[in-house]
């Protein structure tokens, strides 16, 4: 499977572009980042900085995306991920000097060069995907297979307003664009990301690893789980983008239904809800797979494996474990 990886760095995209990077499934074409967690400077660094940790940077290219939503104003999850993106890791890689949106414009030269369909996994605000669209819809239409994208929430539960999940949330009107491109989606929401939870222990073995390698990570989902359990009482902290990698290639970790989803564009409390007509009150047709149900035993496992190389014994990643 040859992919095309849209993020923004970001805690858990990080551990996501690790598994993406160790799973000898896919190959990616390229990584293209936007704002999201972290403004675009900060989530490109993150990129080529989990890149260059992993030996990868040579063969994997990284263009930098959008730095803002396509109407929106800019507003972005320092709190959620730290000053740098990373959590309690300092960057060691200087940021771009010269950088310049030219992801949307990559996403269409790969497509087109192409020798087989791509697949793009978008696990931030969807603004370069629509920003391609505006471009060349046609050719995105008959060059990609499909676009497995982690965002929304079928149940109405959000995690930057009561309904609203923070990817939609950023720039609603680029989901929508998005969502209504004619090209197969499949839609990894909270309700399904919520059940990767890493849980305090899991964390704690990787901060507390003598590699410097692992406690990298501890230190970076460090931050992540005081922020999950100040925000909400948790003990752990949830990957959410890790499950869309993993789903993009292993899809019978999941169910998901055919749903008409439409995303809210109003303000206020309603604004980036994706409102998911499962029940087919719209006679409308079914623009996109939901998940409803994953294995997420397996995919933490799967994370704790090829990324963390073992280092969390089966007891600690047990507690955050939940199919």
């Amino acid at each position: 499977m040859r992919v095309i990886i849209d993020t923004d760095p970001g805690i858990d995209d990080s551990v996501a572009l690790a598994l993406a990077v160790r799973s000898p499934e896919i190959d990616i074409a390229a990584i293209t980042t936007t704002y999201g967690n972290a403004p675009v400077a900060d989530t490109t660094r993150n990129a080529r900085e989990v890149l260059a940790r992993l030996g990868a940077e040579a063969r994997i290219p990284v263009y930098p995306g959008a730095d803002r939503p396509l109407l929106r104003s800019l507003e972005v999850a320092l709190d959620t991920h730290g000053v740098h993106g990373i959590g309690y890791v300092a960057p060691t890689l200087p940021h771009d000097e010269l950088l310049t949106v030219d992801a949307p414009q990559v996403i269409l030269r790969l497509a087109a060069a192409s020798q087989q369909p791509l697949t793009l996994v978008a696990l931030g605000p969807l603004t370069n995907l629509a920003l391609a669209l505006a471009l060349d819809r046609p050719l995105l239409r008959e060059q990609v297979a499909e676009i497995v994208l982690m965002g929304g929430e079928p149940n109405g539960y959000g995690n930057i307003t009561p309904v609203s999940e923070f990817n939609i949330w950023c720039d609603p009107e680029a989901a929508e664009m998005v969502l209504h491109s004619g090209i197969p989606i499949r839609m990894v929401g909270l309700n399904v990301t919520r059940r990767m939870v890493c849980p305090s222990a899991a964390v704690a073995a990787l901060a507390q690893d003598s590699r410097p390698e692992l406690k990298w990570w501890g230190d970076m989902l460090r931050f992540y789980e005081e922020f999950h359990r100040r925000r909400e009482g948790l003990a752990g902290c949830i990957l959410n983008d890790p499950l869309a990698i993993a789903l993009a290639f292993a899809p019978e970790l999941g169910t998901a239904a055919p749903m008409h989803v439409d995303v809210m564009r109003d303000d206020g409390l309603t604004r980036g809800q994706t409102v998911c007509d499962r029940h087919g009150f719209l006679d409308e047709p079914p623009n996109a797979r939901v998940y409803l149900d994953v294995h997420s035993a397996d995919v933490l496992h799967m994370i704790n494996t090829r990324v963390w190389e073992g280092a969390v014994s089966a007891d600690a990643l047990l507690h955050g474990m939940s199919t």
